[in-house]
């Protein structure tokens, strides 16, 4: 008897493996399409499992402060979902990361309710999400590489500029986490201060240095393919003036042509105490992703 008994629940094991495996199967039908703008063309995904999700989130809240180790957990995330072999987002840009997971967490219908606490008065604030009106707006963006010209009284400086790569984004990171190990709150300041002129840089596709009397004296340096070690370097070795001026530093220029392009995608909100509008617009690239 207890043989037979055996052999039905071993029966019932494989009938519940083949309905899992169905359900797989048909769950794996689901595809979401996105186009890639770095690929100038639509690539698939696959829908969000409930693990995937519990994962991401759980991961994101244990690692708060860690951005090196949200950042890589989102691109994974990316990489594991997409149906196309060989894919792999950080050959892609930033841009192209934002848009895509615009794109997943509309789909999967992840929370888009977001908390904020206001810099003035210390209300915390809840606000919602339209992920519709993002993308839509995601969508208008010019995203042909602009380049910015300077000069001093010895050379022409030609910055060619546009969203930085994954890869470079993901090494800043992992090299600013490594800067915050073991410092002190009034250290921790400088370094966030630093960090955002880092993060900056990496928008530089290309510095082409020109002397103005001898043209033929020409340097290039193509950024994309330096290490954020190498970068950091050449930067610092440039004139202060064209880097930081106030009025035309190309400092200046990448954040009000870039970063404050991209962040005003997302909602700028009041502070429901005091009025305060936020700063970077919520959900903006420099907090929500």
């Amino acid at each position: 008897m207890s043989e037979e008994i055996n052999n039905q629940d071993k029966v019932q094991a494989i009938d519940n493996n083949s309905v899992l495996n169905a359900f797989k199967q048909a769950l794996g039908t689901q595809v979401l399409k996105v186009y890639v703008n770095s690929l100038e063309r639509e690539v698939n995904f696959k829908e969000v499992s409930v693990v995937e999700q519990k994962t991401l989130s759980k991961t994101m809240i244990a690692n708060e402060k860690r951005r090196d180790i949200i950042y890589d957990v989102q691109c994974s995330l990316i990489n594991r979902l997409c149906l196309e072999e060989g894919f792999d987002i950080y050959r892609l840009t930033e841009f192209d990361r934002i848009r895509i997971l615009m794109e997943i967490y509309q789909s999967n219908y992840f929370k888009n309710d977001i908390t904020y606490k206001c810099p003035e008065c210390g209300t915390v604030n809840k606000y919602h999400l339209d992920f519709d009106k993002i993308i839509a707006k995601l969508n208008d963006f010019d995203l042909s590489d602009r380049v910015y010209n300077l000069e001093d009284k010895y050379r022409h400086y030609n910055f060619t500029l546009n969203y930085p790569y994954v890869r470079n984004v993901s090494n800043f990171y992992k090299a600013y986490n490594k800067k915050y190990a073991h410092t002190t709150q009034k250290e921790q300041e400088v370094l966030d201060s630093m960090g955002n002129i880092e993060y900056v840089n990496l928008f530089i596709k290309q510095i082409e240095m020109v002397n103005k009397d001898d043209p033929s004296n020409r340097q290039v340096a193509d950024l994309t393919m330096m290490s954020y070690n190498q970068i950091e370097q050449l930067i610092s070795i440039l004139p202060q003036n064209i880097i930081f001026s106030d009025e035309n530093g190309v400092i200046k220029y990448i954040t009000s042509e870039f970063i404050e392009k991209i962040n005003k995608v997302f909602s700028y909100e009041k502070c429901a105490q005091c009025g305060a509008e936020t700063t970077e617009g919520i959900g903006g690239i420099g907090d929500f992703f």
